[in-house]
Formats: C-alpha cells, sequence, structure tokens
C-alpha cells in the first residue's frame, strides 16, 4: 500500500507537469510529523491563487498514541499499542479570497478530499481475573474510507514558496465498531489525526504545510 500510494503521487506530478498550462506545487505538513507520519502534498491547476485539484499521500510508522475514552470503565489495560499505514487524499480546493482575482499575501483556501487510510495495530491487552494479570497480544488491520473537510490560512513568501497554517477535519463513511480498540478507545488513524470511532470524535488534524511551486505565477 505504501508503494502503491507514493508510486500514484509521482506518476500524478508526471503527468500534470505535461500540461502546458498547468501549474503544480509540492510540499509536506510538518504538522504531522510529531505522530511519526509523513504527508507529501501537491496541488495542481491552471490558476493556484484561486483553485486546485489536490493529491496527498504518505505513510505513519508505530505511532503509539491512545486512551480509553473519559467516562469507560474497564477492568484491562492496553500497552505497547502501536499503529502503522499509509495513506492518500484526493479532492479539490478553493480560495475563497483570491478568487475574484484579487492578487494577497494571505489567502483562505477551503477543500474536501477524498481520504483513504490503511491501518496495521498492534497492542497487548491486561486484564486481572481472580486479581492475576494476563497479558494476551491483539492486532487489528483494515482499510478507512472517509470525508476530510479542510481551512487554513495560505501566507505565500514569494512567487514559489508558501506556507498553508490550519485544520483537516474528518468525517466517517464507515464506523469501525467490530474490533475492541475501535469500540472503546481512542487512537491514532493514518492520514486523519486522533479517532474515537463510537462518537466520530474529532478526527482532527493540523496543517503545517510548506509548498513550493513548479510553475511560475
Amino acid at each position: 500500500m505504501k508503494t502503491f500510494t507514493l508510486a500514484g503521487l509521482l506518476f500524478f506530478c508526471f503527468y500534470t507537469t505535461q500540461a502546458q498550462h498547468w501549474q503544480g506545487q509540492i510540499g509536506t505538513n510538518f504538522a504531522t510529523l510529531p505522530g511519526r507520519s509523513l504527508e507529501l502534498t501537491s496541488a495542481w491547476s491552471p490558476n493556484l491563487n484561486q483553485w486546485a485539484l489536490t493529491f496527498h499521500a504518505g505513510y505513519t510508522y508505530q505511532n503509539s498514541f491512545g486512551g480509553f475514552r473519559s467516562g469507560y470503565a474497564c477492568d484491562c489495560g492496553v500497552d505497547n499499542l502501536k499503529t502503522s499505514g499509509a495513506f492518500f487524499k484526493v479532492g479539490s480546493r478553493f480560495d475563497v479570497v483570491r478568487r475574484t482575482g484579487r492578487s494577497t499575501k494571505v489567502g483562505l483556501p477551503i477543500g474536501v478530499n477524498l481520504i483513504g487510510s490503511q491501518y496495521r495495530q498492534v497492542g497487548t491487552i491486561e486484564s486481572f481475573p481472580g486479581g492475576t494479570s494476563i497479558y494476551r497480544p491483539q492486532t487489528a488491520s483494515g482499510f478507512v474510507l472517509g470525508m476530510g473537510l479542510t481551512a487554513a490560512l495560505n501566507i505565500r513568501f514569494s512567487s514559489r514558496w508558501n506556507l498553508d497554517l490550519g485544520v483537516q477535519k474528518f468525517i466517517a463513511l464507515q464506523k469501525r465498531t467490530d474490533y475492541f480498540l475501535f469500540d472503546n478507545f481512542m487512537s491514532h488513524q493514518p492520514g486523519i489525526g486522533l479517532t474515537d470511532w463510537k462518537n466520530s470524535f474529532p478526527g482532527l488534524q493540523g496543517i503545517v504545510g510548506l509548498n513550493y511551486r513548479l510553475g511560475q505565477l
């Protein structure tokens, strides 16, 4: 899955740069790095200032964030939780400030993405029947599909470099309650962020994207 998403990103970049009147932009989202996740971003349009088609891809490696929801009572524990997986995002965005043709250093792009997230979770469940600790390994893997809504401030430094500062909100198309960790646990989902699958909340991920434009303004 990781190889497929990265290869798809490279093919998409090569194909779109052949179009004479299209501009390209590539970058990375630094907000995901503390979560041991690398997200490569790209945007393509005849006019990147006003609107763009977007394609992102990345991989999360052994993210250890997780915890029980508040108010949940359980005579058990979860140790050594690790989540890994590849993801992609395909969508579009438009700038509500620059769409009228105004040339400003600060814009406000909003967008919507289709997000596909592959995951593999590994953890240890600790239970205490009769006062004795029993440890048993657990794993979960699969694929999640949903929508991502984004809003950001875009700050232009030059004709080539710009910065996005914003947030992504995930909306699941299918709730995952078929496994212990999904039913009662909050954990990190690749490309999505912290997710409580029972309540689909909050599903938030930050955006701190440094971008480089391949075409002239």
